[in-house]
């Protein structure tokens, strides 16, 4: 790259500069040490001074067209601190670290979308242009001058011309491109000014194992979702009476969360752990399962064991405690008496409560060997009642101020009720007339 060489050359040459200055002060200061003059020209203190007068008037220019490395390079770490592992995607603070380590003032990155079947054809473009971010989703493809972008320019944005772009590349091929604007050189001939390549090499491959680790783990989710629904599958296919329970707790769940407040990655750990709070019944046999009848003690106690057996079959692929968490206390009471481990109030993991207050609403209205269902607002009556005793008093609060419509989508459809025929009407017989003798 042309500019990167010459701004190269200028700066070695300043640097060479800089350290001739610094020979001949020690020399001087050497040779003038027993005499009097420049006495004040040889103190450590006005060397220093000089020495950094020097530096900065010499050093200045060319630090200041290339960016301020040192700290644009920890505003780009500073930027994916909080997700180091990678997951969370690229966004505005780091394409603003990017500007800065750069020293431009126009910077944007194409991010690909991939459907089921790896077939891209649109795209996510971020775009920060003087101080202002903005995004767009675009199609991929272009031609003519900017065949070179991969992507049709959207209306009403102006890329800057001219322009580098830097492909970012992973394990799976290209992941995304960097596009970034070269100043106009000020005289004719004049090489442009960009962004060094060293720089812009560096930041590629930060986000290049950003993007890659994003994949990564999008698709390790993926495959735990076919996994729980698997699972899901499994359970329901030996218990006939919890048809649809799963998924409906997770609704459920995810209702409650969210009128509580809970976003984002800890929201979908709850629903993780609603979907597969009862997949310990795989280890329960289906005799005991299926009994219409009342269970006896030995019965009961291989019931009260699936939250444990649940924890053990998850534990080795689940990376969530969350998710664990919901699995083994979903049957914990507030007030101390559930089971498996007999916890109480806030000692009961938040996720456990949650679900636990779903399981309640879903098991009440739905019709079991044991019972018949009750309305929504019937059960969530029982849910008020039990608060303080069974079920964390905020969290039953929070049912309360879900809609009921909202909850009778999810509730399973009443039975219909079968209508008895009206019993045939008894045939009259005549009564019999004495034939005298």
């Amino acid at each position: 790259m042309p500019s990167e060489r010459s701004a190269d050359t200028a700066w070695l040459r300043r640097l060479a500069l800089v350290q001739c200055v610094l020979g001949a002060l020690f020399c001087l200061s050497l040779r003038f040490r027993d005499v009097g003059r420049l006495a004040d020209l040889a103190e450590p203190v006005a060397i220093a001074a000089f020495t950094i007068g020097a530096c900065a008037a010499l050093l200045w220019a060319p630090l200041s067209r290339r960016g301020d490395a040192k700290r644009a390079l920890s505003l780009l770490i500073q930027s994916g601190a909080q997700d180091l592992a990678g997951a969370a995607p690229l966004a505005e603070p780091d394409l603003r670290a990017a500007a800065a380590m750069l020293g431009v003032n126009e910077i944007a990155l194409l991010v690909p979308e991939r459907g089921s079947r790896s077939h891209v054809v649109w795209a996510e473009l971020k775009a920060l242009r003087r101080g202002t971010y903005k995004t767009y989703r675009v199609p991929l493809g272009g031609s003519g001058e900017d065949e070179a972008l991969g992507f049709v320019v959207p209306p009403g944005l102006h890329l800057p011309r001219p322009y580098v772009v830097k492909p970012l590349m992973g394990q799976s091929g290209e992941l995304a491109r960097i596009v970034v604007g070269v100043a106009a050189a000020p005289d004719e001939g004049a090489p442009t000014a960009g962004p060094a390549e060293s720089l812009l090499a560096l930041l590629g491959a930060w986000w290049s194992m950003r993007l890659d680790n994003r994949r990564l783990a999008a698709d390790a989710e993926q495959r735990l979702l076919d996994i729980v629904e698997s699972l899901i599958t499994s359970v329901e296919a030996k218990d006939p009476y919890t048809s649809g329970h799963s998924k409906r707790v997770c609704r459920y769940s995810e209702l409650i969360a969210q009128s509580m407040g809970i976003t984002g990655r800890e929201l979908e750990e709850i629903a993780v752990g609603a979907a597969l709070h009862d997949v310990g019944k795989l280890g329960i046999p289906e005799h005991v399962l299926r009994k219409p009848s009342k269970l006896d003690d030995a019965e009961w106690e291989q019931i009260k064991s699936h939250p444990k057996v649940g924890a053990r079959i998850i534990d080795s692929f689940n990376q969530s405690y969350q998710v664990l968490y919901a699995i083994q206390h979903h049957h914990e009471h507030w007030n101390g008496n559930g089971y498996p481990g007999r916890l109480a109030g806030e000692a009961i993991p938040l996720p456990a409560r949650i679900v636990g207050v779903a399981d309640a609403l879903d098991a009440m209205t739905s019709a079991r060997s044991y019972q018949r269902n009750r309305t929504v607002a019937d059960a969530v009556e029982e849910l008020r009642r039990s608060a303080g005793r069974q079920f964390d008093p905020a969290i039953v609060e929070a049912v309360l101020r879900i809609p009921i419509a909202a909850l009778e989508a999810i509730a399973p459809a009443p039975p219909v009720p079968v209508p008895v025929p009206d019993p045939a009407p008894l045939i009259s017989l005549p009564t019999p007339v004495a034939v005298p003798a």
